[in-house]
């Protein structure tokens, strides 16, 4: 075929096939369009709305917005999508960078396209929580060394986990949020601060738990397995 027959094909399936399948009354973890419609910036005032802590954060393209936003405080950039692009055969992944004086001397590229800019959590340590249907599984995740600190998936090699309870409050604003987005998994990425208290980064819907299983014995396969087995939340 050539580009703009396969294209048509390509299209003709995802609409068809995709269609098909999105249509049928069953379970889905989690249904696509569920998916495509939690962007980053619609769970942070879903998170917000739902009663969890989120940081201030700016979306621009403008650099001197962005200057006048880390004047307020400590600020971290990071990717709104995915934080890899392969060029020329070779993958290249950028992880939350906090920004110094020098970044914010020179920000011509910001302008190109929108970014993201949120004010720094002070951290005690990371946790991400692990919805499965009604079940959530949560994980305190200790940095190693500064670069873990700042993003832990910066250096797996350096990072200690535990497995915690979520506070009433906390688990309730996780329910409501995933409920609001229609969504029955999600790997949802908090800041716990010295105080105690929890900052939600981000929700990844289709996000990873196989290291968290390996390293802590959590029972996540099993209860992935029990949802789809029962095709509902009970």
């Amino acid at each position: 075929m050539s580009d703009a027959e396969r294209q048509h094909a390509f299209l003709e399936a995802k609409y068809g096939l995709g269609g098909v399948l999105s249509s049928l009354p069953v379970l889905w973890v989690n249904h696509p369009a569920r998916v495509a419609a939690a962007s980053k910036p619609v769970q942070l005032s879903t998170a917000a709305r739902c009663g969890l802590a989120v940081p201030d954060t700016l979306i621009t393209n403008e650099p001197e917005a962005v200057r006048s936003f880390a004047r307020c405080g400590a600020t971290v950039t990071k990717m709104l999508g995915a934080n890899h692009i392969t060029e020329e055969g070779t993958r290249k992944v950028t992880f939350t960078r906090l920004l110094s004086d020098d970044n914010l001397t020179d920000l011509h590229g910001v302008s190109v396209t929108t970014h993201q800019f949120q004010r720094w959590a002070p951290k005690q340590h990371d946790a991400r929580v692990i919805a499965i249907g009604d079940e959530l599984f949560a994980f305190a995740i200790h940095a190693g060394n500064a670069a873990s600190y700042i993003d832990f998936r910066a250096d797996y090699d350096a990072l200690t986990y535990e497995p915690i309870e979520l506070t009433a409050e906390v688990s309730e604003g996780v329910r409501r949020f995933l409920g609001a987005l229609g969504l029955t998994y999600g790997a949802l990425d908090f800041v716990v601060g010295p105080d105690g208290s929890y900052t939600f980064l981000e929700c990844n819907a289709g996000g990873q738990f196989g290291w968290l299983e390996a390293r802590t014995g959590a029972p996540l396969t099993d209860a992935l397995a029990e949802l789809l087995t029962r095709g509902a939340l009970s």
